[in-house]
């Protein structure tokens, strides 16, 4: 089996020159071939360069990346374009969400088609501040009521899905930013496709690109333009 670890990235040279090291040295202790699939979403910073240097002499690292920032959900849809694994998944940058659950969604995916860590599972054991803690559970709330998708966590950064499925999920997904998992999993909710998850375990994060406040209004507001603007030929419920 070949494994596809895909690492989304914006503005996030220092990180990577900490976090690529690390992954790269786990997934070799893993029982599967893998790539590592390394996004730049149009960086200001070292990002492509720190990124390049890592990839080389290791014919299983991959750059993919452009020029002008055009959001997270656009970087990672560049990335699984390229991908080649039988099972493909992504993971933050900063590595915030611990690595090691990496073959437990792999382990969940013979139980259904994507498997994705839960932040509001019993069991998770999460180190977010409590703004964002409530502001999580809230985007939660809100999703569910809208789209009637049974999940408890949308936007935890590690999800897995398999080649066939994330390949039949991409063609017309809108969103190229934040609400690119919330979109993908909608759609997979109402394709019928069988969604596992599993207690997240998220350590303390430091600097990131992310601005609490300002991208929680912006979700929000995404999430109500989704709703009025996005599918609805399915409505039957899938499996969760």
């Amino acid at each position: 089996m070949l494994l596809s670890v895909i690492v989304p990235s914006y503005n996030e040279a220092e990180i990577l020159k900490r976090t690529l090291p690390e992954l790269y040295a786990y997934l070799k202790t893993l029982p599967w071939d893998f790539e590592l699939i390394v996004g730049n979403d149009g960086s200001k910073d070292a990002t492509e360069s720190t990124i390049k240097n890592f990839a080389k002499g290791k014919r299983n690292v991959r750059y993919v990346g452009y020029a002008q920032n055009r959001g997270k959900g656009a970087i990672l849809t560049e990335c699984f374009k390229t991908a080649t694994g039988d099972i493909q998944l992504f993971i933050d940058a900063d590595l915030t969400i611990e690595k090691t659950l990496i073959p437990v969604l792999v382990g969940a995916l013979k139980k259904g088609d994507i498997s994705i860590a839960s932040k509001h599972l019993r069991g998770a054991k999460v180190a977010y501040p409590l703004v964002r803690r409530i502001t999580s559970n809230g985007y939660g709330l809100l999703t569910r009521l809208l789209f009637g998708v049974p999940l408890k966590d949308f936007q935890c950064g590690l999800k897995a899905f398999k080649k066939e499925v994330i390949r039949d999920l991409l063609p017309g997904t809108v969103n190229q930013r934040f609400l690119w998992d919330t979109e993908i999993l909608v759609k997979a909710f109402r394709k019928h496709y069988k969604i596992v998850e599993i207690p997240a375990v998220v350590h303390p994060a430091g600097r990131s690109s992310v601005h609490v406040l300002r991208d929680t209004f912006r979700m929000f507001r995404g999430l109500l333009a989704l709703r009025l603007n996005g599918p609805h030929q399915v409505r039957k419920r899938a499996q969760v």
